[in-house]
């Protein structure tokens, strides 16, 4: 039997082969159509880590031959490979801004596809130009001889800063794109966690990255900050006291990183030994930092400690019943002692009272022993009540627990009573529309 088509499904269907595409499509859709592609609504994900790949290496390139050349510098040094150091640095700054510029185009197409942008001020602009000019800020190959004289009170002769000796200071800003790949390569940062976000109205930002790390992992991300707050700032530190170190290291001495990394340590835990401190401005104004900062690392480890020596409730329930079984032990064990004076008190007594002081037994013998048994009954006492009182704490919590388990257990029937009214309803509907 043939059955007849239905012309209005055929209708609807060629009417959804006509209309345009008007939905926006999905997040990162990695099955998405080419066309969406060229219509720059959808940023395809392999794009975007190839291009944070790209620039986490040409970073590091550039990071690795600027420390490179700093040694170089402060103790001048192979001149001529360091002009060629710098040029290679030069062209792969060059090369990190071109990437920048595309990265942030094509984050800026994705957040035009997913209906982020708004009119008014747009972040995206100021973005890229800070990281253009962080990246620009780095050593170059015109000023390798220039230098800035300034005066210090603490040491006689000419105190001089290389020119790309303080562009060497902006590796401290580097490190933040270090982190940021970082960022965008954990599990946090990913198309799901955009798409649940968005479900309930979050955002899939960097904080969000970071809180939900420092939730997972907080003894991790916290070692990691106190780490690179020590290895930068030394780093820095060790730029910005170079001057002096030229002319003076007999105290002070800032040449060595190892000496540079511990006075970072020692200000950064608010110890302050007073063994190594800065003389420059520079020096003081990194130290300025590195105590905001310090603050910061070693509050939040406090609180990490603290957050993480409270007990679950599934632990606090094997706590208190291997507390139960340790009373219950020790109960046991403290009217076992009890019986045993008794026992020898009451023989004691009784061959006492048969043999006529025949036996080697004294009356302050009897007393020790007496005073024995009301140590061990007080104790037994005691531990009788620690006992009642933590099976009455267990029984609480065993309570509170079947409390919820039946709150829970009400709202499943009141939500299949609901589903059943509704479907009630529907056959009502139904029923009086037939009519």
């Amino acid at each position: 039997m043939q059955t007849q088509p239905d012309h209005e499904y055929l209708n609807t269907q060629a009417n959804q082969g006509q209309e345009p595409m008007n939905n926006k499509a999905p997040f990162l859709d990695l099955d998405s159509s080419g066309d969406a592609l060229e219509d720059g609504r959808v940023t395809n994900l392999s794009f975007q880590r190839m291009m944070d790949l790209s620039f986490f290496v040409f970073n590091l390139i550039g990071t690795g031959l600027t420390v490179i050349t700093l040694e170089l510098i402060h103790y001048d040094q192979e001149r001529e490979a360091r002009k060629v150091m710098l040029w290679v640095i030069f062209i792969s700054n060059l090369i990190l801004m071109g990437i920048v510029v595309v990265r942030n185009a094509a984050k800026l197409k994705w957040r035009e596809s997913k209906g982020d942008m708004y009119s008014g001020f747009s972040i995206e602009p100021l973005e890229t130009s800070l990281e253009i000019l962080i990246i620009a800020a780095s050593p170059l190959p015109f000023l390798d001889d220039y230098s800035f004289q300034f005066e210090n009170d603490f040491v006689e002769g000419e105190v001089y800063y290389y020119a790309n000796e303080l562009l060497c200071l902006t590796l401290a800003f580097r490190v933040i794109f270090f982190i940021r790949t970082t960022l965008l390569n954990s599990y946090w940062h990913s198309n799901r966690t955009d798409r649940v976000c968005s479900l309930y109205a979050s955002q899939a930002d960097y904080m969000f990255t970071i809180k939900s790390l420092m939730r997972n992992q907080p003894f991790t991300v916290n070692y990691s900050a106190m780490i690179l707050l020590i290895v930068v700032f030394g780093y820095c530190l060790r730029i910005c006291e170079s001057p002096l170190n030229r002319i003076d290291i007999s105290s002070n001495d800032f040449s060595s990183y190892a000496n540079s990394m511990w006075c970072v340590i020692v200000t950064s835990t608010t110890l302050g030994y007073g063994d190594y401190y800065t003389r420059t401005l520079l020096g003081r104004i990194v130290m300025s930092v590195v105590c905001i900062l310090g603050n910061f690392v070693v509050s939040s480890m406090i609180v990490i400690i603290t957050n993480e020596s409270y007990l679950s409730t599934l632990e606090n329930k094997v706590v208190i019943l291997i507390d139960r079984l340790s009373l219950k032990k020790q109960m046991q064990q403290e009217a076992a002692m009890i019986i045993t004076v008794f026992g020898r008190i009451y023989y004691a007594k009784k061959y006492y009272i048969q043999y006529l002081r025949h036996l080697d037994f004294s009356e302050e013998q009897f007393t020790e022993m007496n005073k024995k048994m009301k140590k061990y009954a007080m104790q037994l006492k005691l531990t009788t009540r620690k006992y009642v009182a933590a099976r009455a704490l267990g029984s609480q919590l065993e309570e509170i627990n079947s409390g919820f388990n039946s709150l829970k257990e009400n709202l499943k029937q009141t939500s299949q009573l609901q589903e059943d009214l509704i479907k009630a309803n529907e056959n009502l509907i139904n029923k009086i529309d037939n009519k």
